[in-house]
């Protein structure tokens, strides 16, 4: 029985790449990648609302640019590593 929920609880485990790509030698965490490029959308964005004025009148900014962030995050991780 405990063989059974090893092998069960080792079933994801597959010989698959991870998900890195190579970077002056070494091996870079793709998810790093993508939270930087959110990070920097994030801030290009709030520098253009500031910019436009539509910053002053946001509800929420903090809420506003972390969710930003986090969309661009996870649109890059779709469409640049297909993830």
């Amino acid at each position: 029985m405990l063989l059974l929920v090893a092998f069960l609880s080792l079933s994801g485990c597959v010989n698959a790449k991870a998900p890195a790509f190579s970077l002056l030698g070494s091996y870079f965490p793709s998810w790093i990648a993508c939270a930087v490029i959110g990070i920097v959308v994030a801030i290009i964005a709030r520098v253009l609302f500031i910019r436009v004025g539509i910053d002053e009148v946001l509800p929420w900014r903090l809420f506003v640019y972390v969710c930003l962030a986090l969309a661009m995050a996870c649109l890059s991780s779709l469409l640049i590593f297909a993830r």
